[in-house]
């Protein structure tokens, strides 16, 4: 073969990748878009997809609670992984953001990363890395409130923002099983308990 022929077969080959990837993609997004259809059969809601290129994201309501299905590309070093995202309105005005253990690469500047995150909570789960801007009152809710009851039927999410305003929890994408109709509503079932259950604690404050 000559360096021509050789060049153009390259190519092919990169197009043919290229179109099974985007393919592939759009089938992906069309099978979600097709379960928060049915999700909307069950929640007050609706979905919204912008292009068929983005994916779609859910928008309902859980008695009275604003609930959101999103996704959101998170760049991690060189990488850009696909987070699956749900938030749930609650009244909790302190903050927790729970790290799974061993699952994030330890922090380059964490003195950055606690200006943000907040202070280590010690001592409260072996699973599970808690940090707080109020570290003292995140103690107290997570003990009163019983959170670690919720995080073993919440095990497929890395990461859990509970607090303030709402409870934010994610995980990369693994494919369409994520978006079926009955798995979100076990998820956000057990979402909606784990924010009454913190609410409580600051309603008998």
């Amino acid at each position: 073969m000559t360096l021509n022929q050789i060049t153009a077969f390259f190519l092919l080959i990169l197009a043919v990748i290229g179109t099974s990837m985007v393919v592939h993609s759009w089938i992906d997004k069309r099978r979600i878009k097709k379960n928060f259809l049915r999700l909307a059969a069950e929640l007050k809601g609706y979905v919204v997809q912008e292009s068929r290129l983005v994916y779609p994201y859910f928008t309902g309501d859980l008695d009275g609670r604003r609930f959101d299905l999103f996704f959101k590309v998170v760049k991690v070093g060189r990488q850009h992984i696909l987070y699956y995202i749900y938030s749930l309105k609650s009244e909790v005005p302190c903050d927790l953001l729970l790290l799974k253990s061993e699952y994030f690469k330890p922090i380059k500047d964490e003195a950055a990363f606690t200006g943000g995150a907040g202070q280590i909570v010690p001592g409260i789960s072996p699973h599970y890395q808690l940090r707080s801007l109020q570290p003292e009152a995140a103690r107290e809710i997570f003990e009163k409130a019983g959170v670690q009851e919720f995080l073993s039927p919440l095990d497929e999410f890395s990461s859990l923002q509970l607090g303030p305003d709402a409870l934010v929890v994610g995980k990369p994408y693994d494919g369409p099983s994520d978006t079926d109709p009955s798995h979100i509503l076990r998820n956000v079932g057990t979402l909606k308990n784990l924010a009454e259950a913190m609410e409580r604690c600051f309603t008998h404050a």
